[in-house]
């Protein structure tokens, strides 16, 4: 299985911080307007535009750190963007396959008479098990 790599990691807590960052300055503006009612000074909207540019850019960084710099579109490789999106790729086809076999073990219990049963023939020479309609023992080669 295809581990993501440190540096990608790295970015996309660095674009969560500033995503968190960001959200936090913009916030502060609102606290900000109340404080100004106040004292009748007007409101700082610096913080409210540095908070909104932060939390854009961090969402763009967090970005290229989950997809890598091809998988979300920085870089335009479809080679490299399938490498990059090699983790989640084999991650959704471990999911689908889970589903697959949950569908498999929900439709035996729904549906027991589904199952067929299984008959097996004992050979009266060598006692090896065979198939119900086997003609011949397949070990011993004897009609059975």
């Amino acid at each position: 299985m295809s581990k993501i790599s440190k540096e990608r990691k790295i970015t996309y807590y660095i674009g969560m911080g500033m995503v968190v960052l960001g959200f936090i300055l913009f916030v502060s503006f609102f606290f900000s307007f109340v404080e100004s009612m106040k004292t009748f000074e007007p409101p700082a909207f610096l913080n409210a535009v540095i908070g909104m540019i932060l939390m854009i850019a961090g969402a763009l960084v967090s970005n290229i750190g989950v997809r890598g710099a091809a998988g979300s579109g920085l870089i335009l490789d479809p080679e490299q963007a399938r490498e990059d999106l090699k983790p989640f790729n084999e991650a959704k086809g471990g999911m689908i396959n889970d589903v697959i076999s949950n569908i498999d073990a929900i439709e035996n219990i729904t549906n027991p008479q589904s199952q067929k049963e299984v008959v097996k023939i004992r050979c009266r020479k060598c006692n090896t098990l065979n198939d119900e309609d086997a003609k011949f023992c397949k070990s011993c080669g004897a009609a059975i």
